[in-house]
């Protein structure tokens, strides 16, 4: 039996990521753990400040872990840790002391960073209209100074899906 592929679809906000990650689990009819801090704030009320996201991190990994768990040879992520990481340093220009540990744990992620090439859909729980590209470069950034592998999903969602097939071949 091949090693546990944990698949993260990552990258800035209303760019197709929830969609994505759903699309795939259910194309290879694997478990994928949607996004945990938009059930989170969703449940809980959309303010949130430091100590919230710490609530929501340690909520985030046990949802993960869920999926992780029912999987056999691949399983498909709606973000990880690092998003929390850009996200936390965005906003409060600070992260939690534990973050980067984790971060480390995490070492075994293969990314699908999606590009910032579709129309921003507003969404009472979205804060980032206008520095998507910015945030894509975080993202990249961030990925290419761990060394993980990734691959960029560009276009609309139809040739969102097809790149993404495309780029999970790479990581066979």
């Amino acid at each position: 039996m091949d090693s546990l592929k944990k698949i993260v679809i990552s990258g800035p906000e209303s760019t197709g990521k929830s969609w994505l990650t759903q699309k795939l689990g259910e194309h290879f009819q694997v478990p994928f753990a949607d996004e945990y801090a938009r059930h989170y704030l969703e449940k809980n009320g959309s303010s949130y400040d430091f100590d919230t996201l710490e609530k929501i991190i340690i909520g985030h990994k046990s949802h993960q872990q869920k999926a992780i768990q029912r999987a056999e040879n691949l399983v498909f992520l709606d973000t990880d840790l690092l998003n929390f990481k850009i996200w936390e340093e965005l906003v409060f220009d600070k992260t939690h002391d534990f973050l980067d540990k984790e971060i480390e744990k995490e070492n075994d992620h293969i990314y699908l960073l999606t590009y910032p090439d579709i129309p921003w859909e507003k969404d009472p729980l979205r804060e980032n209209p206008d520095n998507r590209l910015e945030l894509f470069e975080l993202n990249l950034g961030l990925i290419k100074k761990l060394n993980r592998p990734y691959q960029i999903i560009k276009g609309d969602f139809d040739d969102r899906f097809e790149n993404a097939l495309s780029a999970l071949e790479v990581f066979h």
